[in-house]
């Protein structure tokens, strides 16, 4: 690591020593001359283009390594130089490029610039591989709600930041959208790590990225960290089943003013109903979006007012919770709908094990009765595609499981009892979380017909 003040002086004194007027200075602070992809590679594409131009003759840098170490890169940009009658000189390794031996020594100077590059980044790979195998990121980059320890070279909770963070995991839980959450942060001072603001995607990404719950991430992998989590796997398994429901349906869902937003489907095309302030009367309505936008060939559409579909959920969940004893009937189809997941989710897990065993057997099988590799290939695809369709079956069926609660007359009553206190998206979370699968409306006057599935009753309950 040289000054760039030492390396201009010493390009400078070279360029004087000559007669070379500079007429302009290239810089790539901090900018990698190694990696495939660098933002110093254009840098060095204007200056190698300006010999081109005939606007220079000579480039000259401090050591040669500072052009580039990298093979491909350094190989192209000589070849252009010189090719369009130009030179390229270092102001501290004197060699005359016009022998055979001076070129041999500026080549050899270049493969040990590689050469070191490579050697530095093999080393920096074992290092990051040996902190990932001691339960720690890569690297001590910054974590937001964390504090990096040099001494022990780990990260630990941040007394300020770390229950700001723990925070905004519940709040998203009860409901709250990420861009209320960053809007709510920015608002309160709370900055980035680069002390910036937060937007929707940034903090997307802190919460996605499942640090705050003692695991870090690897080639998109979470794996168990040494580091204190901030919040607990019963929080961080809600975080991502929320995160799945919401990914699920449409984003301005998460951001409506509206209690049942991504709810309300219509009975006759099976679309969604959205919510807003339609025709003469501005009272909000819950409208299908098919109906409206492509017209009677598709569905005939109509809407309901929103008012009449909160007040018939309301009941509902008073019935629910107006339970006589401990076996309602919400509680005994909870239960049974329990035990068919549970049960689904079994059958799930033993077929993927079994077309693991498949993924095992053909390895072995090619590995002793070797077929072409595009058989192979296109076998490997195939039972690849059908496991990870397994597997998101699979979550799916552990998802609905935790959703179905085992007392929903309780777990009524409890909503009930805070039902005015709550904001309008904590109280449609709890809806589409332990309540509500989906709300079906057959438009009419004079009154819509309306049926509510809840999450313990299975999706066949419309067809």
């Amino acid at each position: 690591m040289v000054s760039p003040d030492v390396q201009r002086v010493a390009i400078a004194d070279y360029a004087a020593s000559r007669g070379y007027e500079i007429t302009g200075w290239i810089e790539g602070l901090d900018e990698s001359g190694s990696r495939a992809k660098s933002a110093w590679w254009p840098r060095l594409d204007q200056a190698v283009a300006s010999v081109e131009a005939g606007e220079h003759d000579v480039i000259v840098v401090w050591k040669f390594s500072r052009t580039a170490r990298h093979r491909l890169r350094w190989a192209v940009a000589l070849d252009r130089v010189e090719e369009a009658g130009g030179r390229l000189e270092s102001a501290t390794e004197q060699i005359d490029v016009s022998t055979s031996a001076g070129r041999f020594t500026r080549g050899m100077f270049g493969e040990m610039a590689a050469f070191e590059a490579e050697r530095i980044g093999e080393g920096w790979r074992e290092a990051h591989q040996n902190r990932i195998r001691s339960g720690r990121p890569a690297s001590g980059k910054p974590k937001y709600g964390y504090a990096y320890d040099p001494e022990r070279k780990l990260h630990v909770p941040d007394l300020d930041t770390g229950p700001v963070l723990a925070d905004v995991y519940r709040r998203y839980v009860a409901g709250e959208s990420v861009y209320q959450l960053a809007r709510w942060l920015n608002a309160h001072g709370h900055r980035t790590t680069n002390d910036g603001l937060w937007s929707d995607r940034s903090l997307r990404r802190v919460l996605d990225s499942g640090f705050a719950s003692g695991r870090f991430m690897v080639a998109g992998e979470l794996r168990d960290g040494v580091h204190e989590p901030l919040i607990d796997d019963r929080l961080w398994q809600d975080y991502l089943d929320a995160r799945g429901r919401r990914r699920a349906a449409p984003s301005r869902t998460e951001r409506s003013q509206y209690l049942l937003s991504g709810l309300v489907r219509c009975g006759r095309c099976g679309g969604s109903m959205v919510a807003g302030q339609f025709g003469n009367a501005r009272a909000p309505k819950y409208r299908c979006k098919a109906g409206k936008e492509m017209g009677p060939e598709v569905c005939t559409g109509g809407y309901v007012m929103a008012a009449l579909l909160e007040r018939l959920v309301l009941e509902d969940l008073q019935r629910v919770a107006a339970r006589v004893d401990e076996h309602t009937n919400a509680g005994k189809a909870a239960a049974a709908r329990r035990t068919t997941v549970k049960a689904d989710g079994k059958r799930l897990a033993r077929e993927i094990a079994r077309m693991q065993d498949a993924m095992a057997r053909l390895q072995v099988q090619q590995a002793k009765n070797p077929t072409p590799p595009m058989v192979y290939q296109r076998a490997q695809a195939g039972l690849a595609v059908e496991l990870k369709q397994l597997e998101a079956a699979l979550e799916a069926s552990d998802r609905e499981l935790r959703s179905v609660v085992a007392n929903p007359a309780r777990a009524a009553a409890d909503l009930l009892a805070t039902w005015e206190t709550r904001a309008v998206e904590h109280r449609r979370e709890a809806l589409r979380r332990w309540f509500i699968a989906e709300i079906r409306v057959w438009s009419g006057r004079p009154r819509a017909e309306v049926k509510i599935r809840h999450v313990w009753e299975p999706a066949e309950t419309f067809d």
